[in-house]
């Protein structure tokens, strides 16, 4: 299995086999959209397993 995890306007963070490293991204990229940290701030973070959306956390950028 390929693992994506993709940020709003960061772009792909993570592109590879390990569901463990991939999840672990997933949430604290998902931890700072909640957060309003950094780049993520707000943003849509999406968990992909090969090429298809497993997860997304939709940020709250999109409602402004």
């Amino acid at each position: 299995m390929k693992y994506q995890v993709i940020v709003g306007n960061i772009g792909t963070i993570y592109d590879g086999n390990n569901y463990v490293t991939a999840m672990s991204n997933y949430g604290n990229y998902v931890d700072a959209s909640k957060n309003n940290y950094g780049r993520a701030a707000g943003e849509n973070v999406t968990l992909m397993r090969d090429n298809e959306p497993m997860v997304e956390y939709f940020g709250d950028i999109n409602n402004d």
